[in-house]
């Protein structure tokens, strides 16, 4: 298994607050049999720089170089017109592809503005959004239309899995994947106690309740971002990596 969202590295966000609780983070993850973790600390543009982040995260990631869990380091970004300053949002993507983990505005609305906004941030800087936790935006998960829209702009849905293991939310969650509006899951784990690793218990109620394939298509998916390599249009995948997209 791959964990696409994680907030592993200590002292970047509000996810762990020290190595050592960074460390337990990730013997959990393996405990459950995930074998790479993509580091998402959050990244909200109207805070601070892409370079102050990158520093910042280097110096977290640097902590944990010698444990043997793979590691792969991209962001969290917070949507923002802030972003359209930059030449590059290649260093906030996870490593070495165009995938961004994108967290959207939490508001009640979305407009035609925005959407050409996520457009315009897709062609600009050749990007691929990975809407993080879809589940959280009101206007987005009550409305198979918005998700489409996103899906047709080329941007891959996530969703946490706390979603599915919440028995309240697990018919909805089921039923997108079923019908192929989610593209892969994450544990967005933020720490041991109210947060932790849980990606494996979601895989283990998905198989049980609509199957094996289901889950095998999410990890394929995951496993296909972390290389760079499209999800959707099969027959022309290709590397989504620098000039080469």
């Amino acid at each position: 298994m791959i964990d696409i969202h994680t907030h592993i590295l200590p002292y970047m966000d509000d996810g762990a607050k020290n190595v050592e609780e960074a460390l337990r983070m990730i013997e959990c993850l393996e405990e459950q049999g995930v074998q790479t973790a993509v580091c998402t600390p959050h990244f909200d543009p109207t805070k601070g720089s892409i370079e102050e982040f990158m520093v910042q995260r280097e110096k977290a990631s640097l902590a944990l170089k010698t444990f043997r869990l793979p590691l792969i380091l991209g962001s969290e970004t917070l949507y923002d017109d802030l972003l359209f300053q930059y030449s590059s949002l290649d260093h906030i993507c996870i490593h070495n592809t165009k995938y961004l983990l994108l967290e959207l505005p939490y508001q009640d609305q979305w407009s035609d503005y925005d959407f050409e906004g996520i457009e315009r941030l897709i062609n600009l800087y050749h990007i691929i959004p990975i809407i993080a936790h879809i589940e959280r935006y009101h206007f987005l998960w009550k409305n198979k239309k918005h998700i489409k829209r996103f899906m047709n702009l080329g941007c891959v849905m996530q969703i946490n899995a706390k979603t599915i293991i919440d028995k309240k939310k697990r018919k909805t969650a089921l039923h997108y994947i079923e019908k192929g509006f989610i593209d892969v899951i994450g544990s967005d784990s933020h720490n041991m106690s109210k947060r932790p690793p849980n990606l494996k218990y979601a895989f283990v109620i998905i198989e049980k309740e609509i199957g094996k394939s289901y889950c095998d298509r999410l990890q394929e998916n995951a496993n296909l971002i972390i290389r760079g390599i499209r999800i959707r249009n099969d027959v022309s995948r290709f590397m989504l990596r620098g000039s080469e997209f």
